[in-house]
């Protein structure tokens, strides 16, 4: 898997969870159709070289899951499960709440060739 196979196979996965999926950014004003995803890719580094060739990557997905009212358990084990079977460890999670909006951010990493 390559990372823009890696980007393609993570949209799908997020997408059968059943909410709004967007890439990079939601749009703006969109936080009336909580809850909602946004996922990228935060790093992407070599992980394996030979002969100044990059054989593979390290490449780290985030993945916001936006809500109004803080309620992302059940949401976040779909994401979690959804990763995980597309080989995804998790790395770190944490919180964070805006005015009325609420934030789980978790992020996921994997191996790709490069």
């Amino acid at each position: 898997m390559t990372v823009f196979e890696a980007k393609e196979a993570v949209y799908a996965a997020l997408k059968n969870i059943g909410v709004p999926v967007y890439h990079i950014q939601a749009p703006a004003k969109v936080y009336d159709r909580c809850p909602y995803l946004v996922y990228s890719v935060v790093s992407n580094v070599p992980a394996l070289e030979g002969d100044n060739i990059e054989l593979y990557a390290r490449v780290t997905f985030r993945i916001h899951i936006v809500t109004s009212d803080g309620a992302y358990k059940t949401l976040y084990q779909e994401v979690c499960a959804a990763m995980r079977g597309l080989g995804f460890f998790r790395v770190q999670t944490n919180e964070q709440r805006e005015d009325k909006i609420f934030y789980a951010i978790a992020d996921f990493r994997i191996g790709v060739e490069s």
